[in-house]
């Protein structure tokens, strides 16, 4: 595997299973990736393969839509593979796409360890608020209510006004 991006980390405790589970690429939302531990040192190699760092900055409010959303499902997708969001980190220069796209097949993450184990609906809403326009009212006051979701923990509900939302403006594109 060539190896594009090496990162580590001292001090930490990884399980075993997450190593497994990384290294077996069995999240897919995950880059490729290979962990070596030293003593207490983790060194993980990622490949990046035909993604690029995600350009949060140059995406439309529809892209950064379908990114929290994409987020939400990558979430639920890992929880099964019982590596939870609170075990990685979620920022928006850790997110490798294909041509800049937001669906969930186009998003790789790459695999850092949150140390803090903040919350999935915590990281979410800090990363909207990094990524979300700050003179788009339609689109904040959308972001608002899924923030206020977050803020409850009613991830479900949340999903639910990201899709409908979603799927209001690709109509209104379309039309």
């Amino acid at each position: 595997m060539k190896k594009d991006i090496r990162q580590s980390i001292t001090d930490y405790k990884m399980p075993r299973y997450i190593c497994e589970i990384l290294c077996n690429h069995y999240a897919k939302a995950f880059l490729d990736m290979t962990i070596i531990c030293e003593n207490d040192t983790y060194i993980f190699s990622y490949n990046k393969k035909n993604k690029q760092r995600l350009v949060y900055r140059e995406l439309t409010e529809i892209d950064k839509l379908q990114l929290v959303l994409t987020l939400i499902m990558i979430n639920e997708n890992n929880r099964q593979m019982l590596i939870g969001a609170e075990r990685y980190l979620i920022e928006p220069e850790l997110i490798y796409s294909v041509r800049n796209r937001t669906d969930y097949g186009s998003i790789g993450i790459l695999f850092y360890p949150d140390t803090t184990m903040t919350p999935f609906n915590i990281k979410l809403i800090r990363f909207i608020d990094k990524i979300e326009t700050k003179n788009k009212k339609n689109a904040i006051s959308c972001f608002d209510l899924i923030k206020e979701e977050l803020a409850k923990n009613e991830m479900y509900r949340a999903r639910s006004i990201a899709e409908k939302h979603l799927n209001r403006l690709l109509n209104e594109r379309a039309v």
